[in-house]
C-alpha cells in the first residue's frame, strides 16, 4: 500500500474521465459513504487516537470538499493524511470517499476494504463498501454489507434506504418495500424513506403510486432535488409532460452535484421533446455529449465538432458523422442524412462511421458517401468511440459530429420530418429470398414478432409487456408469426406452442443479432412487424417495412409530442392512456391484426 500511495497521482486521475458506475445507486441516502470521524477515532487502536484527534479538522475539511463537488481538492488533503497514517482505518476510509466522489469506484472499494481490514468494528465502513459495490453492480455483496450495517446502526434510516435500493435493483420489489416501510414506521418524518419507497414503486411499474410517495417526500423536504427529479420522471411515464417539465426545472435549481445535474438535464430534455417543444429539447439534449453525464459516449477526435445548429457551416466542408448511443438510435438518427448530404453539397464530402453490422446496408443506401465502421470500447466503465477507418487514408476533415446533432437544424418540429417511406434500401435479392421462404408458410399475413429487450433488467422490465399478455395477438386466426427477437427465445416460443397452440417460425440460417442487412431485408419482405421499438423494428421501418410499435408510455420522447412516430411514416403506434396498460394495448393490436387478416383474405 505504501508503494501504491507513492504512485497515486490525483492530477493523473483527473486527466481521464471518471469510471462510470455500472449501476447508478439511484436514490441512495445522502451522505451514505461519509464516515463519522469521532466514531472512527473511538474504534481506532489506542496508539493512533491522539494523532488522529489532531487531524480531525483536516479530515472534516476533506470530506466537506468532497461533498461540495470539489473532490480533487478533498482527495489531495485525504492523500496527505493517508501518506502520514497509512495504517489508520479512517485515513483509508476518507481516501475511499474521495475516490468515490471522483468516480474511481474500483479504487474506492480497495480503500474501503483496507479500512475494513484495519477496523472491522466500524459500521460506517460496511455502508461505504456497500455503496461502492452497488455502483459496481456487485448487488449480493452490497446487500450483505448493508444488512450488517443495519444491524450495527439500527437508528440510521439511511441504511434501510440503501438496502431497499439494492433489493429493488435485484427485482425483489416486495422485499424492498417491506424494508423501507419498516423504516417509515419508525421515522415517518424522514423524506429519504418516502422518496425510496416511491422509486421502488416506480421501478416496479407503478408511477401513479410513486407520485404519491414522492409528493410526501417533497412535503417533508421541499428542497429535495432528487425527489423533484424522480417525480418528474414519474409524471413523464404517466404522460403528464408539463408536470414533468416543471418538476425537472425545480430540481435543476439545486441539483446537488455536477453528475446529478447532467442526469436531470437529460431527463429534462426528453420531457421537452415528449411535450413537442422540439427545438428546446434538442438544445438540452446536447447534455448527452457532456463527459460529466454518466452515460455519455466519449468520442476522441482532433477535428472541431459541428454543433448541428447552422447548416451553412458545413457547406463545401469535409464532415464525418459518427453513430451514437445504441443500434436503434444510430438507425433512427439517420433520418437527417439526406439533408446533411444536400447541405454539404457536391463541393464537400460526407463520411459516416457506423456500427460495423450496418455498413453494407447504409453503403448500399448512400453509395455516394464513404461509410466505414466505428470502433467502441468500454474502459473503466465509460464507453469510448473512435473511427480510424473513416479518417486514415482520406483528406483531412473540417468537422465531425455525432449523428444526432443535425436534428437541431433539420428537425425543429415533428412536422419537419419528411413523408419518406424509407431511409435505407434493403438488398433486393435478400428481399426476394425471404419472400420465397415466407410463401412456404401458407396463406395469411406474415407478421414479424418482437417482445422484449436483450437486457431485461429490473429497471427495464416495466417497459415491456409480459409474454403471456400477447395471447390475444398470437391467437389471431389466420396470422402467421415470424420470430425476429434476438437473444434467448426458446422458452417463450415453446410457451406459445404449449399454452396458446401457436407456432412462431424462426427464420432459417439467420443470426438475429448479427446479420442486420438480412434482417432489414426480412423486415421489408414481411407484411408487418409488431413489437417495442428496438433495433430490429427500427431496421424494418427504415427500409420501408410496415411496423406496429407497441409502447407502454403514450408520450414517449421519440414521438415529439405528435402521437405518432415521425421518424417512420410506415409505422403505426399502439399505446394507451396511463402507463403500461398492456391489456388494453394488446386488445387494440389483436383487433387491428384481425382486420388485417380479413383484408388479406379479401384481396
Amino acid at each position: 500500500m505504501r508503494n501504491g500511495l507513492m504512485a497515486l497521482s490525483i492530477d493523473d486521475l483527473l486527466k481521464q474521465p471518471a469510471e462510470a458506475a455500472k449501476r447508478d445507486a439511484h436514490d441512495a441516502a445522502s451522505g451514505a459513504i461519509n464516515p463519522k470521524i469521532s466514531d472512527a477515532i473511538r474504534h481506532a487502536p489506542a496508539k493512533q487516537r491522539t494523532a488522529l484527534r489532531k487531524l480531525t479538522a483536516k479530515m472534516q475539511h476533506a470530506i466537506k470538499l468532497c461533498n461540495e463537488d470539489q473532490a480533487p481538492k478533498g482527495a489531495l488533503i485525504a492523500l496527505d493524511i493517508l501518506q502520514k497514517n497509512p495504517d489508520a482505518a479512517i485515513a483509508n476510509h476518507i481516501m475511499g470517499v474521495a475516490m468515490e466522489k471522483m468516480g474511481r469506484l474500483s479504487m474506492a472499494l480497495d480503500f474501503f476494504e483496507r479500512a475494513w481490514k484495519l477496523n472491522p468494528d466500524n459500521p460506517d465502513i460496511y455502508q461505504s463498501m456497500a455503496m461502492a459495490a452497488w455502483k459496481l453492480d456487485m448487488l449480493p455483496a452490497a446487500e450483505k454489507f448493508l444488512r450488517i450495517y443495519c444491524q450495527r446502526a439500527p437508528d440510521d434510516p439511511g441504511g434501510l434506504v440503501n438496502l431497499g435500493g439494492v433489493l429493488r435493483d435485484q427485482g425483489r420489489f416486495d422485499d424492498a418495500i417491506e424494508v423501507v416501510r419498516t423504516g417509515i414506521y419508525g421515522k415517518p418524518e424522514h423524506a429519504d424513506l418516502w422518496n425510496a419507497l416511491g422509486t421502488i414503486l416506480l421501478e416496479s411499474g407503478d408511477p401513479v403510486q410513486a407520485i404519491t410517495f414522492y409528493s410526501e417526500a417533497l412535503r417533508l423536504d421541499p428542497q429535495f432535488a432528487r425527489a423533484w427529479n424522480n417525480i418528474a420522471f414519474a409524471h413523464e411515464l404517466c404522460g403528464q409532460t408539463e408536470d414533468s417539465i416543471a418538476a425537472f426545472e425545480t430540481a435543476l435549481k439545486n441539483p446537488g452535484s455536477r453528475s446529478d445535474e447532467m442526469a436531470m438535464r437529460h431527463g429534462y430534455a426528453l420531457s421537452l421533446l415528449g411535450a413537442g417543444r422540439v427545438e428546446e429539447g434538442w438544445e438540452q439534449y446536447q447534455v448527452r455529449l457532456d463527459p460529466d453525464y454518466p452515460d455519455a459516449t466519449l468520442f476522441t477526435f482532433d477535428e472541431k465538432r459541428w454543433d448541428g445548429k447552422d447548416p451553412e457551416a458545413i457547406r463545401g466542408k469535409r464532415l464525418l458523422l459518427v453513430g451514437e448511443q445504441g443500434l436503434g438510435d444510430e438507425v433512427m438518427f439517420l433520418n437527417t442524412l439526406p439533408d446533411v448530404i444536400e447541405a454539404v453539397g457536391p463541393e464537400g464530402e460526407v463520411r459516416l462511421a457506423c456500427e460495423k453490422r450496418l455498413v453494407p446496408l447504409i453503403q448500399r443506401s448512400f453509395p455516394d458517401i464513404v461509410v466505414r465502421p466505428h470502433a467502441s470500447a468500454r474502459l473503466e466503465g465509460r464507453d469510448w468511440r473512435v473511427a480510424p477507418e473513416a479518417i486514415k487514408g482520406f483528406p483531412k476533415l473540417d468537422y465531425w459530429t455525432p449523428v444526432g446533432n443535425p436534428l437541431r437544424c433539420f428537425r425543429k418540429t415533428a412536422d419537419a420530418f419528411p413523408d419518406r417511406k424509407a431511409i435505407l434500401t434493403a438488398d433486393p435479392n435478400e428481399v426476394k429470398h425471404w419472400q420465397d421462404w415466407l410463401a412456404t408458410l401458407g396463406p395469411g399475413p406474415k407478421v414479424g414478432l418482437l417482445w422484449k429487450s436483450l437486457k431485461m433488467t429490473a429497471k427495464r422490465t416495466k417497459y415491456f409487456s409480459a409474454f403471456e399478455r400477447w395471447k390475444p395477438v398470437l391467437t389471431t386466426p389466420g396470422a402467421v408469426f415470424i420470430n425476429l427477437q434476438y437473444g434467448d427465445t426458446a422458452e417463450d416460443i415453446a410457451f406459445a406452442e404449449r399454452e396458446f397452440g401457436v407456432t412462431i417460425h424462426t427464420p432459417p440460417d439467420l443470426d438475429l443479432k448479427q446479420d442486420l442487412d438480412r434482417i432489414a431485408a426480412l423486415g421489408k419482405a414481411l407484411d408487418l412487424t409488431i413489437g417495442p421499438m428496438n433495433a430490429s423494428l427500427n431496421l424494418a421501418c427504415a427500409v420501408g417495412g410496415e411496423g406496429w410499435i407497441i409502447a407502454g408510455q403514450h408520450r414517449n420522447w421519440t414521438l415529439l409530442g405528435s402521437g405518432r412516430s415521425p421518424w417512420y411514416p410506415t409505422s403505426r403506434l399502439f399505446t394507451s392512456e396511463g402507463f403500461a396498460n398492456w391489456t388494453a394495448i394488446m386488445a387494440d393490436v389483436a383487433s387491428a391484426l384481425a382486420e388485417r387478416v380479413k383484408a388479406k383474405k379479401a384481396a
